[in-house]
């Protein structure tokens, strides 16, 4: 019998041992691999050749991109994204990205190898509680949410972009002739904009949005 074979993708070690140990109890169930990052789980699609990617739909920030990236490099390779209750928003962007399966976190283990065999297989798979807030969402009629790098002022895009391009607080600061306590406090006001967390989900929207020509702008601007 061929087996299955499962790359694990989340930031959390407990929770990758935890998806490992449940996989690993059935038989037609293989772990081909854990990743703790975006970056890995890329690189071990590639080295482990999976059957189907779990992962956090929150991984590093950028597991969307990720998605989207695998399904156009491998698109054999299924991926399944675990979500959280309230991220009501991610739901439509990992089904835009290709989303294979999207399941709750607090999914039963025998759901989660039921889901896992039907995606295998080649049908989509949507928790019901999740098919009821997609249904809701478009009886409602769907808009596209307005772009949020509209609520930056220039300076803060092009400091954006600067992130995405993986710079530091120092070396933006050198190239935009500003302190760095000044970059520090533009950054806070960013994130706390655009509702991220960290920098890492700053850069993957900017880089997902086409928003790295600010940063052209941002060196010919200041003479760098």
């Amino acid at each position: 019998m061929k087996k299955i074979r499962i790359l694990i993708a989340d930031s959390h070690e407990v929770m990758r041992l935890g998806i490992s140990f449940i996989l690993k109890r059935t038989e037609d169930f293989e772990v081909a691999g854990e990743a703790g990052t975006c970056s890995e789980v890329i690189h071990k699609a590639a080295a482990c050749t999976p059957d189907i990617v779990i992962t956090d739909i929150r991984l590093d920030g950028c597991a969307i991109d990720t998605c989207r990236l695998i399904k156009e490099k491998y698109p054999e390779i299924k991926v399944i994204m675990l979500i959280s209750p309230a991220e009501d928003e991610g739901i439509f962007e990992a089904i835009s990205a290709g989303a294979d399966g999207l399941l709750p976190k607090q999914i039963k283990s025998e759901e989660l190898t039921n889901a896992i065999r039907m995606v295998s297989e080649g049908k989509s798979m949507l928790d019901p509680s999740i098919t009821t807030k997609v249904m809701n969402r478009f009886r409602k009629g769907f808009t596209q949410p307005e772009r949020k790098e509209t609520l930056l002022n220039p300076q803060e895009r092009r400091i954006l972009a600067l992130i995405a391009e993986g710079k530091t607080n120092k070396e933006i600061a050198r190239i935009l002739m500003l302190s760095n306590n000044t970059i520090k406090n533009y950054v806070s006001g960013i994130l706390s904009k655009l509702n991220f967390s960290n920098r890492a989900e700053a850069a993957a929207y900017a880089v997902r949005n086409n928003l790295l020509k600010y940063s052209k702008v941002a060196s010919e601007g200041h003479g760098n």
